[in-house]
């Protein structure tokens, strides 16, 4: 789905119609049947819903599954460490990334 501008936006609660910018989140995280959003603005988000409900919406627009528990949206990804399996992001924020899925995510940012 799009905004006015073009934006490709995320609908979180279908009830009360809120919806987020795509090229704010920086990464989403799994805990067990709901969904924490990081923001670029450090602010935080809980949805109800498990990881794979916004997975269709977040993959063909920039952001890569690095862990079962953990999607990040690639535009925000400052550097991978292949050593330690963890990649920063922009804001300083370590994740660690799957040993199977390190280098097809190197391939997919770099």
């Amino acid at each position: 789905m799009y905004n006015s501008h073009n934006i490709p936006v995320l609908t979180l609660n279908a009830r009360q119609n809120k919806q987020v910018s795509i090229d704010q989140i920086l990464f989403l995280e799994a805990d067990i049947n709901y969904t924490h959003f990081h923001f670029e603005s450090k602010r935080r988000t809980t949805i109800a819903h498990c990881l794979k409900h916004f997975e269709p919406d977040l993959l063909p627009n920039g952001f890569v599954r690095i862990h079962r528990s953990c999607i990040v949206n690639a535009q925000f990804v400052r550097q991978t460490n292949l050593q330690t399996n963890t990649i920063t992001l922009t804001d300083g924020t370590e994740l660690k990334v799957a040993r199977r899925r390190i280098k097809g995510l190197s391939q997919l940012i770099f």
